[in-house]
């Protein structure tokens, strides 16, 4: 089989990584890969370091960007691809647009976000067209059916991890200028407002009254960065939370830390949290999406209402004063990983599919 990978991002998150995880799957099964992306991304630069990828680079501007998806339809025929996998919304309907100029490829598309699909003629449009989506969790498989999308066109292939993606050493918490004794919270994610930076800020003023000597880390880059920098000195947490940035060492940085936070009123399954489990470290996180299908309350961690500081700091605080059953909790949440969210399961699940599709 010959498989089109479409991505039309220029930044790394995690769907990207997702992607980039399919892929090296794929190949080692023996399919043939190809893929499209824009010039000098991340996601095109990653993949040109993989011989055996075949990428291709397009403007991909928008969703009506027509001479891109005549290229696609270009790239599809010389190439006899048999199916298109689109990561994006946009790549969705650029997918589709192609495949009236060859109709030959099936399309598929990965449904990443937890949110509705517009209620306009040209999403209802894309997902008729599509020959099959793959939300990457159950909530998001039936948020899509409320919103009329057609059941026999939705597989569940969820996220995952590659285990040996966190094979890495933890940092001493001096190597990060934090003494030995200070306990860390760490969130990782885009600055993005579904992230809900701000409640997880508004909790942490709860938990420093409590803990005295404790830091919280902010591991992300995007849009929200001076607006949440702007909240920390309001807060007065200048000295107790740091903004990391855009960091390639999330791992390392999980193991380093006491407690992982995800504070999203969003999400189609939350890989960072996926991490987190894998790694076996104690997570507190907010209901957003498909992330009750990885933490299970007081089972592999703890769940609470999102848009809450109040509970939220509750969670932080009790996981913190009972060690004994934090560490319990993550031991279970690592089991829970490697049993259902690995990349080998998703590569099989996603093969699976390919060939009913050309069957």
């Amino acid at each position: 089989m010959r498989i089109l990978h479409i991505d039309e991002q220029q930044t790394w998150r995690g769907g990207e990584q997702q992607a980039f995880w399919l892929m090296q799957g794929l190949l080692s099964h023996g399919l043939e890969v190809y893929a499209i992306g824009k010039e000098n991304s991340e996601f095109v630069n990653r993949l040109k370091r993989i011989p055996d990828i075949k990428v291709f680079t397009l403007p991909l501007r928008s969703e009506y960007d027509i001479f891109s998806a005549w290229k696609i339809a270009q790239i599809t025929k010389k190439n006899r691809i048999d199916i298109i996998h689109a990561h994006t919304s946009h790549a969705h309907a650029l997918a589709i647009l192609s495949t009236f100029m060859n109709p030959i490829p099936k399309t598929v598309i990965s449904r990443r976000v937890s949110f509705a699909p517009a209620n306009n003629i040209f999403s209802k449009w894309k997902y008729n067209h599509v020959d099959l989506i793959l939300p990457v969790s159950y909530y998001v498989a039936k948020v899509l059916k409320e919103h009329s999308v057609n059941e026999n066109k939705i597989q569940v292939v969820r996220s995952s991890i590659n285990l040996t993606h966190i094979d890495v050493l933890p940092y001493n918490k001096k190597e990060l200028d934090i003494n030995d004794n200070t306990q860390i919270l760490l969130t990782a994610g885009a600055l993005v407002p579904h992230k809900d930076h701000i409640t997880l800020l508004h909790a942490f003023v709860h938990v420093k009254e409590v803990f005295k000597d404790i830091i919280l880390l902010i591991a992300g880059s995007g849009p929200l960065l001076n607006t949440i920098q702007i909240e920390i000195d309001n807060l007065n947490l200048t000295q107790h939370v740091r903004l990391l940035g855009h960091r390639n060492d999330v791992p390392r940085l999980i193991k380093t830390a006491d407690l992982y936070v995800s504070s999203s009123w969003s999400e189609g399954l939350g890989t960072s949290i996926l991490e987190a489990l894998a790694c076996e470290k104690p997570v507190v996180a907010t209901e957003a999406g498909g992330v009750s299908e990885m933490v299970i309350p007081h089972e592999t961690g703890l769940l609470i209402q999102n848009r809450n500081p109040q509970l939220l700091a509750e969670a932080i605080i009790y996981m913190l004063s009972h060690p004994d059953e934090a560490k319990a909790m993550a031991k279970k949440g690592k089991k829970h990983v490697e049993d259902n969210f690995t990349v080998q399961r998703m590569v099989d699940e996603t093969i699976s599919v390919y060939k009913k599709l050309i069957k």
